[in-house]
C-alpha cells in the first residue's frame, strides 16, 4: 500500500494502516502484487471528487474507485478533516476513524457495498473484523 498526502498535512496512524492492509490483504486472499494507493486529503478536495464522480456537490468521508489494473486495485481517498470530525461526534479517536474509513474503503474495492440491509449487514459483519472499536 502507497500512502500519498493531498494538500493536508493531519497526523494519520501510518503504521495501524499499513498492519491492517497487510492482514486484510492475507485474509481476504488479495494478491499481494495488487497495490492500494491510500490518498489522505482535505474536505475541499474529496467534494471536488464526489462532484466529479458521483455528481454530490458536498464533503463526504471517504471515496473508493475501482482501478482494475493488474497491478493496482484501486484508490481510496479519506477526508483527514472529515475524520477529525466525526470521530468526535462518534467519541472515538481520531485514530480509529481514519481507521475505521480505511476499512470500509477497502472492502469497496473488493466489490462490497452497502446498498440494501443485506449487503449493509455483510459488508459490516467483514470490517468488524478489522476494527477493533
Amino acid at each position: 500500500m502507497v500512502i500519498h498526502h493531498q494538500y493536508i498535512t493531519l497526523p494519520y496512524p501510518e503504521e495501524k494502516l499499513l498492519e491492517i492492509a497487510e492482514k486484510i490483504y492475507r485474509a481476504e486472499k488479495i494478491s499481494l502484487r495488487k497495490k492500494t494507493n491510500l490518498i489522505l486529503c482535505s474536505d475541499y478536495y474529496i467534494r471536488k471528487l464526489n462532484r466529479q464522480y458521483r455528481d454530490i456537490d458536498k464533503a463526504t468521508d471517504v471515496l473508493s474507485f475501482e482501478i482494475g489494473d493488474s497491478d493496482l486495485m484501486g484508490e481510496i481517498y479519506i477526508s483527514l478533516e472529515r475524520a477529525k470530525v466525526q470521530a468526535k461526534r462518534f467519541g472515538i479517536t481520531y485514530d480509529d476513524e481514519i481507521i475505521r474509513l480505511f476499512v470500509h474503503g477497502m472492502f469497496h474495492l473488493q466489490g462490497y457495498d452497502h446498498q440494501d440491509d443485506k449487503e449493509r449487514e455483510v459488508m459490516e459483519r467483514k470490517e468488524r473484523k478489522y476494527i477493533k472499536l
